[in-house]
């Protein structure tokens, strides 16, 4: 099983909110404007020994903001959302930035 470790919070949640953003918007101009953690499960809510520094889950609050224009000017389009990520998205981080 794959874990989050406790030091790889942040990048997790950088590296998620682009994935976010590129779900919402496409490749269009966006920028997150937040990617809070709100609440994660470790090893240890599961394990009677299990390491709290290992996270099982993790859940993040996103607002992500899309910059676009017509013909009429500038349009800015902003989005929330609340998304837990498991293990394979642990594994996919892992591969990919790690």
């Amino acid at each position: 099983m794959q874990f989050l470790k406790e030091e790889d919070i942040d990048k997790f949640a950088k590296y998620v909110a682009k994935n976010v953003g590129q779900g919402f918007f496409g490749y269009h101009d966006f920028e997150v404007d937040r990617a809070d953690v709100e609440e994660y499960e470790t090893e240890a809510d599961d394990k009677e020994d299990g390491d709290e520094s290992l996270l099982t889950s993790i859940s993040i609050d996103f607002a992500i903001t899309n910059n676009d224009y017509d013909e009429d000017g500038s349009i800015k389009v902003s989005r929330g959302c609340l998304k837990t990520f498991y293990q394979e998205d642990f594994e996919r981080f892992y591969k990919e930035v790690v």
